[in-house]
């Protein structure tokens, strides 16, 4: 195992380092070697992380130390009327043990399953009538669990199976007004395996969701667009191991949504994106207190934007949405965000965020909460094909009705990326 993890770091250097003499039409977004058509684009993250709280616990948090290791492959078709796109990583993860109390073990957050499968086809992108079709798998750890609906309290091992296949077809009668209508089917499944590679997990939820919408782009000035969009879904819940969890089954529900808005440019400087919606859950007769509508309907995504240069970009934004969980019929989230990103140089890149949010749930779990997040990322570009990154981050969850979920975490992260990510 070890010889072949060795092969494929010198197999990613020699592609790396031998596409650094090809010289081919790959514009920046398609960075990599050039195969003919197509683009090529392996690469490889190895990154130390230092983690305050590694079980995300309120009282005694364990830190440690980490190594993650992420060997990706992309594959690029960049036509301008026909393009097509292949991307697929694993990720390794594990953490040291490094404390002095003996009585402190995080093998069980070792990660071996974590993997990602997408593809992309978006046919006639210039014609009257285009297709956009992007189905994709993966598994890996769930940031969403609530360590109470499973009785291995204080584990977190939670991992989460996902499937999409969602399809868009666009209709461009003129070149500033575009329809477009679409559908897809949404699958989730969120287990908690006893060990690295357990045929048996325990099966926490099984979520499906098939919807479809439309909506219409219409471009009235060179820089400015009129957004409308609708969507009707139904989601459904999957058989789950009743018998081991804790959290009750949950119920279906039917959803629909309507957003309107502008997004364009003030000046050469300012832009602004305002989308303003309105939607429903309905779970049925006799389950009128999980519903959302009212004013708890009102949705909403509003952005504003600077560019002080051409390489600077901050922004202040507003988002509030709902969407699903296993432990709780549905969550309902408000969220308040400044992001900034710089280049210097062509080769310094630095980001920054900071967010609030606050979630209400309704369900098995019927509590709300507070998840403050801030982090800055430094990513300096050594050469074509190599760049190292540092990164730290802070979050914490506030329960404003229980104390189980709350935690405080700080977590550093300095790593190299060979390749083209």
């Amino acid at each position: 195992m070890r010889r072949l993890g060795w092969s494929l770091i010198a197999t990613l250097l020699v592609f790396s380092v031998s596409g650094l003499g090809v010289v081919g039409p790959v514009c920046a977004a398609d960075n990599g070697i050039p195969v003919g058509e197509i683009v090529f684009k392996p690469s490889l993250r190895a990154e130390a992380v230092y983690d305050s709280n590694v079980r995300r616990a309120q009282l005694s948090p364990e830190a440690d130390f980490g190594l993650t290791v992420r060997p990706a492959i992309g594959l690029v078709y960049p036509g301008d009327n026909f393009r097509w796109t292949l991307d697929a990583y694993y990720r390794f993860f594990t953490y040291f043990n490094a404390g002095n109390n003996p009585d402190i073990d995080h093998s069980d957050l070792r990660v071996f399953t974590e993997f990602g499968v997408a593809t992309r086809i978006q046919a006639n992108r210039q014609g009257k009538v285009g297709l956009d079709f992007s189905p994709s798998l993966s598994n890996n750890p769930s940031a969403s669990g609530f360590a109470g609906s499973v009785s291995y309290v204080g584990d977190s091992r939670e991992q989460r199976l996902s499937v999409g296949v969602p399809v868009k077809v666009h209709f461009r009668p003129t070149s500033a007004f575009q329809l477009f209508v679409q559908g897809g089917w949404d699958w989730a499944r969120p287990y908690f395996p006893a060990e690295a590679f357990d045929p048996n997990p325990t099966i926490l939820g099984n979520r499906h969701k098939i919807g479809g919408g439309g909506g219409l782009d219409w471009k009235f000035f060179p820089r400015s667009h009129v957004l409308f969009s609708g969507e009707v879904g139904r989601v459904l819940w999957g058989d789950f191991d009743e018998g081991t969890v804790n959290h009750s089954s949950q119920l279906p529900a039917t959803e629909w949504k309507l957003w309107l808005g502008l997004q364009g440019d003030i000046s050469r400087k300012l832009a602004f994106r305002g989308v303003f919606g309105y939607g429903n859950i309905d779970f049925g007769e006799g389950n009128d207190s999980f519903d959302v509508g009212s004013a708890d309907g009102i949705l909403g995504q509003i952005e504003l934007s600077m560019r002080p240069t051409t390489t600077q970009r901050l922004a202040v934004g507003f988002k509030r949405d709902f969407n699903y969980r296993y432990f709780t019929n549905r969550l309902l989230e408000t969220q308040g965000y400044f992001k900034y990103q710089g280049l210097f140089s062509d080769r310094l890149q630095v980001a920054a965020d900071f967010s609030y949010i606050y979630r209400d749930m309704a369900g098995w779990l019927t509590r709300t909460e507070h998840q403050w997040s801030a982090g800055v990322e430094v990513d300096v570009l050594l050469a074509r094909w190599f760049r190292v990154v540092a990164g730290y981050r802070f979050s914490a969850i506030d329960p404003s009705s229980t104390n189980e979920g709350e935690y405080i975490d700080n977590r550093i992260n300095l790593g190299i990326t060979l390749g083209f990510p």
